[in-house]
């Protein structure tokens, strides 16, 4: 019954985005940051539909701990499509105006990729490494015009309890622009669609944002592979969250 309802909330979305994407597009010409503001208030009413109609529970911890001052990037570990969801509406909820880096497929997705466009999303194809270097650059160029950046540095959907290592290359937005790092754990969200595909199913999902970590306060060795850092930050966040999860 969700997996239908979904699939109706969907296909509703995109006949609304006909004319909202129309506003979009008026108020892009006119004001581009007014433009993703809208369009961040648009996804934030779906995705938390998503989360309704899917029968999800949210547990949200550490939301006080993203700084509202300063753009940052969020380092997150990826389990499912639904940390999407989850982690934009959440952030979305936190007044912060936040690009994510999603694999280049999601293109293709009607209404999803239009909306993304005008969040200033970056699409990122894994087996082309220049054209990843390019999405680097592109996510550097917006940290600085004010927007954060949400990436999953192990670059593909991971559901197992040990995460995947953060790649280095995608650190590469903090350390350029000298923006805090974000940690962000993610777990049981690939329990409402991916574990028993095609069919979704609720349950309780759970988010935590850490403490934010700032380049310049961190270690010469650590400085040197500051993936590697995140990763344990994560992993160690992961680690302790399942007591935490009911």
């Amino acid at each position: 019954m969700r997996t239908i309802l979904m699939l109706l909330l969907y296909l509703f979305v995109c006949i609304i985005s006909i004319p909202l994407l129309l506003i979009e597009c008026i108020v892009r010409k006119v004001n581009k940051r007014a433009a993703a503001a809208f369009a961040l208030t648009v996804v934030r009413i779906a995705f938390n539909l998503g989360m309704f109609v899917s029968g999800c529970k949210k547990k949200i911890v550490g939301t006080e701990n993203i700084p509202r001052d300063t753009p940052v990037v969020f380092a997150a570990n990826h389990r499912s499509f639904y940390d999407i969801i989850l982690a934009y509406q959440t952030i979305a909820s936190a007044h912060v105006q936040v690009a994510f880096i999603s694999k280049i497929e999601i293109k293709k997705t009607p209404a999803i990729a239009q909306w993304m466009y005008f969040l200033n999303c970056l699409f990122m194809d894994r087996g082309d490494m220049k054209q990843n270097m390019g999405v680097i650059l592109d996510a550097i160029a917006l940290v600085k015009d004010g927007y954060s950046i949400y990436i999953a540095p192990e670059g593909t959907r991971n559901a197992t309890d040990t995460l995947l290592p953060f790649k280095e290359g995608s650190m590469k937005i903090a350390t350029k622009t000298n923006a805090p790092i974000v940690p962000v754990c993610i777990r049981n969200t690939e329990n409402i669609l991916e574990s028993h595909l095609p069919w979704v199913r609720g349950g309780k999902v759970y988010i935590e944002f850490g403490k934010p970590v700032y380049i310049d306060t961190l270690e010469k060795e650590e400085k040197k592979h500051i993936g590697a850092h995140i990763q344990h930050i994560v992993q160690d966040m992961y680690d302790s969250s399942e007591q935490k999860c009911g």
